[in-house]
């Protein structure tokens, strides 16, 4: 984790710009609506992204992109079972594989297994990856939010 005042300007400017569609991921639907949860959870994601916090964003992307599929369904009149899981849910819409995949990594930190799949080494000696599989998130997230092109693998965004 990295928390230097000049990097975390530039990964704040950096969000902003994924999520404003410059650079690769151009947005396909400049004139999207997001919902106030979706927004909320969208401000905390800029927060620990521009702190260096690699697995708390991969955490939340998985919450941003699960509050705007809710809140689209709701707005559009359909019901959503709240306790329905998040990789039900990104199958119902049709999501990419690559979502999944986020889901998956999002599972690997939160639940513990054995052996571990997080630990606190981790931070230290494979913080390339875990700001790799980040990124990657962040890019998903505004693919999901905002249209427009799907990043590659987290290995391809180092």
């Amino acid at each position: 984790m990295k928390s230097g005042g000049g990097e975390a300007e530039l990964r704040t400017r950096w969000f902003a710009d994924v999520m404003a569609g410059r650079g690769a991921g151009r947005r396909n639907d400049p004139g999207v609506a997001v919902g106030d949860h979706t927004q909320a959870l969208l401000v905390e994601l800029e927060t620990v992204f521009g702190a260096g916090a690699w697995v708390a964003t991969t955490i939340l992307a998985v919450a941003v992109v699960e509050a705007h599929l809710r809140e689209q369904a709701i707005a559009s009149g359909r019901a959503v079972d709240p306790y329905l899981n998040a990789g039900t849910l990104f199958a119902e819409a049709g999501l990419d594989e690559r979502f999944d995949t986020l889901r998956r990594a999002r599972n690997r930190a939160l639940h513990v297994s054995d052996p571990p799949t997080l630990t606190v080494d981790m931070h230290w000696f494979e913080a390339e990856r875990l700001e790799a599989e980040a990124r990657f998130a962040i890019r998903l997230v505004a693919a999901a939010l905002y249209g427009g092109a799907l990043p590659e693998e987290p290995e391809e965004e180092a």
